[in-house]
């Protein structure tokens, strides 16, 4: 029998492979609606570029800072986590890409039987060697599995992504923490000097009692404000504390790992850079959330393809080679050798619907995420607005407390001045002292809001990810930006 038609069916197949793949063909993520600037950005903001690139950590001028942040980038848990998970997107690339290989499997047998006595060659005995193997071909007629690649390969996109948006929020959270702890230890210092300074005033009054110069009243009021100030403490220790374990957690160590090096008590980073915004339309090009969500948006479009090419007919290939001999000696000769070629078409003739429903179920995953992506770049906005109104207000009200607290110090001191010349009463100098411990800790905390609002601009901005590089990468490059 010729083999001619056979091999027509085959080289149709081989043509039809090359044909377009059903379904919709993504090519870039659809045209979002963006400001041209943003409404809270004020003289101190500035135009920028590469922003990812930017250590912006760098500018708080802290060097225990910059080498926490080299730890936690190397040694942080969320990034190895990460990391596997890219491991596994590309695993899964390389089985959507052997869709397009066949599947050979090789195979060897021995068979010795003996005819039953009825049959026509009675009571043979015989033994047949066949060694062979065979290949079976999907001919990806209708694109499936170049759709499965697509989708494998923008998940692998995705798993970068989400790398890349961990090490963004490793990085804010490490400045976070820092500035928690820094600013904890500033207000647990500002909190032990006013102890200092009203315990003093507890002891004079108490003596002034003693010399019947003052009620019995002054000094219950004044042991009362000491013994006030001193219930403080014990939240602002448990502060620096917990500070402390995060940073060593997030460092990829034991919790109390950092204690040595973080105990002692260090100002806050000081932060007089300018801020860098750049536009808002580049935040769909660097910050990874972002990216990510444009990657799972460009799967859910191949999936589409895949589910479509269910509906159209399936073209398989099946090759056969191999030796059949009844005498080890003959399995190597031309005559032994056999072979088969069987092409196989099959297309869905019913099934109620049901893949016709998954092509629609793929298309509204498709909607879904195209709304989730809208949605990321609006709350994305958001948190730059935020960021930028929470800054701008925060360094109004430092300047206001400042000032205060100047204002406080004059008023503390004219009044103890006063209470000793007899000319006012004790509880004017308790009111100026717990006024001028308030606008203290208020001031440290408008200066940690400060930073905090500067992190958090920088984090909102897609700003500092590329200017690390963590570890597994064959080129160790940190903090070659700032």
């Amino acid at each position: 029998m010729s083999i001619l038609p056979l091999m027509t069916v085959v080289c149709l197949a081989f043509f039809m492979s090359g044909c377009a793949a059903v379904g919709p063909n993504y090519t870039s993520p659809p045209a979002l609606q963006t400001p041209v600037e943003w409404t809270e950005a004020s003289g101190t903001a500035k135009a920028a570029a590469g922003l990812e690139q930017t250590a912006w950590w760098k500018t708080l001028n802290d060097p225990v800072l910059n080498q926490l942040i080299e730890k936690a980038v190397q040694g942080n848990l969320d990034i190895e986590q990460a990391q596997a998970r890219i491991k596994q997107a590309r695993a899964e690339l390389k089985v959507a890409g052997t869709g397009n290989i066949p599947t050979v499997n090789g195979a060897g047998s021995i068979t010795r039987q003996k005819e039953s006595e009825n049959a026509n060659i009675i009571g043979e005995t015989s033994t047949l060697y066949t060694p062979g193997f065979d290949a079976t071909w999907e001919i990806d007629v209708f694109g499936s599995v170049r759709r499965s690649v697509e989708a494998a390969e923008a998940h692998v996109g995705a798993s970068i992504e989400d790398l890349h948006d961990t090490q963004l929020t490793l990085l804010g959270d490490v400045t976070n923490y820092y500035v928690q702890l820094r600013a904890a230890q500033e207000q647990l210092a500002i909190t032990r000097h006013n102890l200092e300074a009203q315990t003093e005033t507890a002891n004079v009054t108490r003596e002034r009692y003693r010399s019947g110069l003052t009620s019995y009243l002054d000094v219950a009021q004044a042991e009362a404000q000491k013994t006030t100030t001193a219930a403080d403490i014990p939240d602002y220790e448990s502060t620096i504390k917990q500070s402390i374990h995060r940073l060593s957690i997030l460092t990829g160590q034991m919790p109390g790992t950092l204690s040595e090096q973080l105990i002692q008590t260090q100002p806050l980073p000081d932060c007089n850079g300018g801020l860098a915004t750049g536009l808002p339309s580049e935040l769909l090009t660097r910050r990874p959330d972002l990216r990510k969500a444009e990657r799972n948006l460009a799967a859910a479009s191949a999936d589409i393809g895949i589910a479509t090419a269910d509906l159209y007919p399936k073209f398989d290939l099946t090759l056969g080679l191999g030796l059949n001999s009844n005498t080890i000696s003959k399995l190597t000769s031309l005559s032994s050798g056999y072979w088969s070629l069987v092409p196989e078409v099959s297309a869905l003739l019913f099934d109620g619907g049901k893949t016709r429903a998954s092509v629609e179920k793929k298309q509204a995953v498709y909607d879904e995420t195209l709304a989730a992506y809208k949605s990321a770049f609006l709350s994305a906005l958001e948190d730059v607005e935020n960021a930028l109104s929470s800054y701008t207000f925060a360094q109004i009200k430092r300047k206001t407390l400042a000032e205060s607290v100047k204002s406080y110090k004059e008023t503390l001191l004219i009044a103890e001045e006063q209470y000793r010349k007899g000319l006012t009463n004790f509880l004017d100098v308790l009111v100026a002292q717990r006024s001028l411990y308030s606008a203290q800790l208020n001031l440290s905390q408008s200066e940690a809001v400060i930073l905090t609002s500067f992190i958090r601009l920088n984090k909102a901005l897609g700003g500092g990810w590329k200017a690390v590089e963590v570890r597994g990468n064959t080129k160790r490059e940190l903090f070659t930006q700032g």
